[in-house]
């Protein structure tokens, strides 16, 4: 375990959190459209495209911080 483990860990928890909070935000500005076909319209539009690219990036995120974790990974990072 070294600094640039634990600080890229942490850097990984705070996209993770980021990416959880934009997705509360996405759905929630979906849901106070004024009527049923414009909430269609901002779901198929906006909140689709946009929940995969953010699910993709926590799911990339989270990947790469159990990479990092991995037996022989530290000295790859202490290498860099």
């Amino acid at each position: 375990m070294n600094l640039a483990q634990l600080g890229l860990t942490l850097a990984g928890i705070v996209v993770c959190a980021t990416c959880i909070g934009a997705l509360a935000v996405l759905l929630t500005w979906r849901e106070r459209a004024a009527s049923s076909p414009e909430r269609w319209q901002r779901l198929i539009v906006v909140v689709v495209p946009g929940a995969a690219v953010l699910l993709g990036v926590l799911l990339w995120t989270l990947l790469h911080v159990m990479l990092l974790w991995a037996p022989g990974a530290a000295t790859a990072v202490a290498a860099r």
